[in-house]
């Protein structure tokens, strides 16, 4: 092998172990960027934000000098904390205006997806209302309606605290709480048929968090 050759390998070699040490030390450097514990979307690292509510934000870089954050709807509420509450579009960056200890300037950007607040889901006790849901008439005795997130990554807690059901062929009942009492479940008994169908719906519901708008899907119920 000639001396030409080994001294391009060596070359090469002396790159390649400083381009690897030069990128561990820029991982060293590099921003944490999460939501909050007081954040409702979960996980804390995905990178998504929801319009119409007010998402948090914690922002640090370990071992800087100093960094600013920047970004449209970015606002910063105290120290490492900032809020996004983004308006149209399907997504936003957050721009990271970084200045090292040894005064070398990087800038990191993170791209964020914007969704919409999907419809809330019904339950009828634990059955999703994905379709139809086929029940029995003793499956209503003391039945509990829940409303969770329509969002795996929303993580909104629903409380009921009224809905409306409607028997084919009688008025609406109103129902105070989440739960079906005894009086509108001796209706059923008495007035429903097998291949009945019974909705539920107009349900009223106090949520853990500050949005502008909460859309809920109505019920329908097949008697078998």
């Amino acid at each position: 092998m000639s001396n030409k050759i080994i001294i391009m390998k060596r070359i090469l070699l002396l790159f390649s172990i400083f381009y690897t040490l030069s990128f561990y030390g820029q991982n060293d450097t590099l921003s944490i960027v999460r939501h909050t514990e007081n954040d409702l979307i979960t996980p804390k690292d995905v990178k998504v934000l929801f319009r119409g509510m007010t998402n948090e934000m914690f922002i640090d870089v370990p071992n800087a000098k100093s960094f600013t954050v920047s970004g449209r709807d970015v606002i910063k509420k105290g120290k490492n904390i900032y809020t996004l509450n983004p308006g149209a579009g399907n997504e936003t960056v957050i721009k990271i205006d970084i200045v090292l200890k040894n005064n070398k300037k990087i800038v990191e950007k993170y791209v964020f997806e914007i969704r919409n607040v999907k419809r809330s889901i019904t339950c009828f006790n634990y059955t999703k209302s994905d379709s139809v849901i086929l029940a029995n008439k003793n499956q209503f005795k003391d039945a509990i309606i829940r409303v969770i997130s329509g969002d795996k990554n929303l993580n909104i807690v629903h409380t009921v605290n009224r809905f409306s059901l409607k028997i084919p062929g009688r008025e609406t009942i109103i129902i105070q709480g989440n739960k079906i009492d005894e009086k509108t479940f001796n209706d059923i008994n008495k007035y429903a048929s097998k291949g009945d169908e019974i909705v539920i719906f107009d349900i009223k519901v106090k949520v853990n968090i500050s949005i502008s708008c909460i859309l809920i899907s109505p019920m329908v119920i097949r008697i078998l």
